[in-house]
């Protein structure tokens, strides 16, 4: 029987990254120079423009679970939830002040995915969340077969 292999998040098109209203010609792929987490791999897009307000992140685990977010006291506001028949876990985290967040996790054939939001225009009043769902329903179709 062959091994799971980690889905890629970086495997989400251009195309796929365009349609959402995301900048199809940017994406930061990797943890940054010198940086390795071997559990994770991770892509960050972001919007059109110079200032942009949020960054788009994508990562992906063979060793981590949905159930290990919902069980993880930093995630709060946690709310159990589902992408079009997974598993899902929807939680904000409080680990910078720099930024406001909403994240999913989301149960794969093997291993999970964690879509975020990190807004970064804090105290401008707006909720991350319906961002992050806007383009999780764009880029949900990349996503490998359940």
């Amino acid at each position: 029987m062959a091994e799971p292999t980690r889905w890629d998040p970086c495997s989400i098109t251009p195309e796929q990254i365009g349609d959402t209203g995301l900048d199809p010609d940017h994406r930061d792929v990797g943890w940054g120079r010198g940086i390795v987490v071997p559990d994770w791999d991770i892509c960050r897009f972001r919007p059109v423009g110079v200032d942009v307000p949020y960054v788009f992140v994508v990562k992906s685990s063979l060793n981590r679970t949905v159930d290990e977010a919902r069980s993880d006291s930093g995630n709060l506001d946690g709310l159990d939830t589902e992408l079009d028949g997974r598993d899902a876990f929807q939680y904000r985290t409080d680990v910078a002040r720099s930024i406001i967040d909403c994240n999913l996790a989301v149960d794969l054939p093997s291993g999970i995915v964690v879509f975020s939001v990190d807004y970064r225009h804090v105290g401008d009043g707006v909720d991350p969340c319906p961002i992050l769902h806007r383009h999780v329903d764009d880029l949900k179709v990349a996503l490998p077969s359940a």
